[in-house]
This record gives structure tokens, C-alpha cells and sequence, in this order.
């Protein structure tokens, strides 16, 4: 059998970060699997900084114009589809997807990337409680299962919506052919993402500055989009520390140039209130840099694998990490680096992810036979 299968999502614009990466990764993974994939996006089809798929694996389709709430969704689905998969959540276009899967009369997936988690839903509150209200938990209940991509986040939809049926599948990262050696490398902590106050950037420059001052060669390095103007108050925050002249706030970068960012660094930090999985952790254990995530992120697994720290997101906190990572040698954070790209050599290659999440699909679609449980389905 040969599924076809329908992904939604927003807007694949590379200033949404990790995300957007993932899904274009996850729909061409599908369909080296043996799916026929579709990706429908609410962008104009001549939105710049677009993140398409490869054309000879997945048909990718934007809107040519807002149609309605629907229309955007449901005008540009194909025919003789089996299953659609929509991501994210609170935006119309997700109400688009649910209504046009139920008009197909096929099953929905739904995705809801972390914004189920209490610091997300605290984030425009009113706003979210009002879709809620409205269409997201009458979507949710309705689909044949939801996705999450961490058991912390499996534990947020099952808060939310008591007997939904989870599954539990990570995202994947693209490995890279040979993973470099740590070396002598510069003396830089580097956090890749958007510059979005879900992050908690002003609490790593918090951080920052209990450490910088015992550890002068270091540098501490902020790459990505900023969102709502965060960008300035950063720099405003480093200044009023006195920690400016130790802090690079960068524009985004391009795709293309992600490995160089993590070859110049010594160290990844991940500050965030909340991650539902946080790709850029995983890539950067990838490429070979330990990692130091905090505990809204579900990267709890880095210090049994001897591959970082998993600390909370508090100024004392991360800051005591900095200092114990960067106090290493060279040749012990080389180690470290070399056992994380193990492990995500192990746990997140996109092969095996997109032949787990095809089971799943394929289950659905036989009418969940109890004999066949698939791997992903959580609990």
C-alpha cells in the first residue's frame, strides 16, 4: 500500500526555525519511505525565505490567495488522498485542515509542536482560550491520533485532553557525513534559534554575566530571526550587565551556513522556558558540541549519556553549568561532543523515524487492528 498523505502547516518560512526544518525533513523522510506526500502551506505562493521541499520526492503547494477560513486548506487538496496531517495549532488554518479532512472523510494527525505546554499556553492567553473555546479542542478530540515528539509533551495533550490517542515519535536531524573534532577549538557557547522570549535569553545573559568575568577568552554568541522586537532588548539587557563587549547578538543565518556556526563554537546552550523537543539541540549534538539544555526542554537524557547538562532555567542554574563546562579541557569537552553525536546518530536519524510514523499511518488506515499495535503509540 501506497498512502498518500496530506501535511499542513501554516507557513514554511525559515524564520518559524526548528520546526519548519523539521516537517520539510520529516515529508521528504516519508516519502523515501514509501509514502506519496503532499505539503499544503497557507503562505503566498511567491512568499520569499521559503523552506520547499525537494520537488522530486513531495508536490508542495501554497495558496494563490486567501479563500476563508477552509478555502485556503481544503481548495487545494487532492484528490484520492488517505490521511491529513496538520501542525501546529490557534490558527485558522488549522480549522481549515480539520474541516477539509472531514470532508475528505479521511483520518486527521495533528501536531501540535510544544503549544500545548503550560508556558505556551500562558503565552496570549485570552487569545488561545477564546480558539480553544472555539474550534482547537473540538479539532483535537476529532483526530485519530496527535503526535508529540517527547513524553513530556506526550504528558502536556494528555493534561489537556484526557484518552486522546498519542504517539511518541522525536524529530530527526540530518547527520552529518563525519562529525569534527572538538580541538582547539574558540572558546564560544553558541545558542542557535529564534530570538523569541520563550528562549529566555535574558536569563542565559543573566547567566552570562555570573560567569563571564572568571572565564575572560570566553564568548557567548546568539544566532537567529528575532520576533517582536526581542533583538534590541537583548542588547539593551547585555549593556546593562556590562557583559556587551563578551556578547555577539547575530542576524539569522542561512541553512547553508548552520555547520560553520557549530564548528566556531565549543559549547551549545539551549535556555528555553519550554521545548516540546528543541531540533537545534539535537543538531548540535549532531555536530559534535556537548550541549546544555534546560529543564523545559525534554533533553533530561544528556547527562547519563554523558553528552551535557539538563539544569533549570534559572540565572544560578545555567550559570553554574557554563562555569563547569567551560572550566573543562579541550580533549574532556571533545569526548563529551563525541559521545553526543553517538547518541544522536542513534536516536535521531530521519530513516527510522519516517518508517515508525508510516506504521502509524498505515495502522489508521487498516482500522487500528489490536494485534498490531504500532511502536509509537504512547502508554
Amino acid at each position: 500500500m501506497t498512502p498518500h498523505i496530506v501535511h499542513g502547516v501554516d507557513s514554511i518560512a525559515a524564520r518559524h526555525g526548528g520546526p519548519t526544518r523539521a516537517i520539510r525533513d520529516l515529508v521528504e523522510a516519508l516519502a523515501r519511505a514509501g509514502a506519496r506526500v503532499t505539503l499544503l502551506t497557507g503562505d503566498a505562493a511567491d512568499a520569499p525565505d521559503l523552506l520547499r521541499p525537494d520537488p522530486a520526492l513531495v508536490t508542495t503547494l501554497a495558496r494563490p490567495g486567501w479563500r476563508g477560513l477552509a478555502g485556503a486548506f481544503a481548495a487545494r487538496l487532492p484528490a484520492g488522498i488517505d490521511l491529513v496531517h496538520d501542525h501546529g495549532l490557534w490558527k485558522p488554518w488549522n480549522l481549515a485542515a480539520d474541516t477539509a479532512a472531514g470532508r475528505a472523510g479521511v483520518p486527521l494527525v495533528v501536531s501540535p509542536h510544544g503549544m500545548l505546554a503550560p508556558w505556551a499556553l500562558a503565552w496570549r492567553r485570552q487569545r488561545k482560550a477564546l480558539a480553544w473555546g472555539l474550534y482547537q479542542r473540538r479539532l483535537l478530540a476529532g483526530a485519530a491520533a496527535l503526535l508529540a515528539t517527547a513524553p513530556a509533551e506526550a504528558a502536556d495533550i494528555a493534561a489537556r485532553l484526557p484518552g486522546a490517542r498519542i504517539a511518541v515519535l522525536p524529530n530527526g536531524v540530518a547527520l552529518p557525513d563525519a562529525v569534527p573534532s572538538l580541538g582547539e577549538r574558540a572558546c564560544h557557547v553558541l545558542f542557535l534559534g529564534r530570538l523569541h522570549p520563550v528562549k529566555n535569553l535574558p536569563g542565559l545573559l543573566a547567566a552570562w554575566a555570573l560567569v563571564a568575568p572568571r572565564f575572560p577568552q570566553w564568548r557567548l554568541r546568539l544566532v537567529g530571526p528575532e520576533e517582536a522586537g526581542h533583538r534590541a532588548l537583548l542588547i539593551s539587557e547585555a549593556a546593562r550587565l556590562g557583559i556587551g563587549a563578551s556578547v555577539d547578538i547575530a542576524e539569522a543565518i542561512a541553512d547553508s551556513e548552520k555547520a560553520r556556526a557549530f564548528a566556531g563554537a565549543s559549547l551549545f546552550v539551549l535556555p528555553s522556558f519550554t521545548e516540546n523537543f528543541g531540533v537545534v539541540a539535537a543538531e548540535a549534538l549532531a555536530a559534535g558540541l556537548p550541549v546544555i539544555a534546560s529543564t523545559g526542554t525534554p533533553w533530561a537524557a544528556l547527562p547519563a549519556a554523558g553528552a551535557g547538562w539538563h539544569v533549570a532555567p534559572d540565572p544560578e542554574s545555567l550559570a553554574a553549568a557554563l562555569a563547569e563546562a567551560m572550566a573543562l579541557t579541550p580533549a574532556t569537552r571533545a569526548a563529551m561532543g563525541a559521545r553526543g553525536a553517538a547518541l544522536a546518530a542513534r536516536e535521531f536519524g530521519w530513516t527510522p523515524i519516517a518508517d515508525r510514523l508510516l506504521a502509524l499511518y498505515r495502522w489508521l488506515l487498516a482500522g487500528q487492528p489490536a494485534d498490531a499495535r504500532p511502536e509509537a503509540l504512547h502508554g
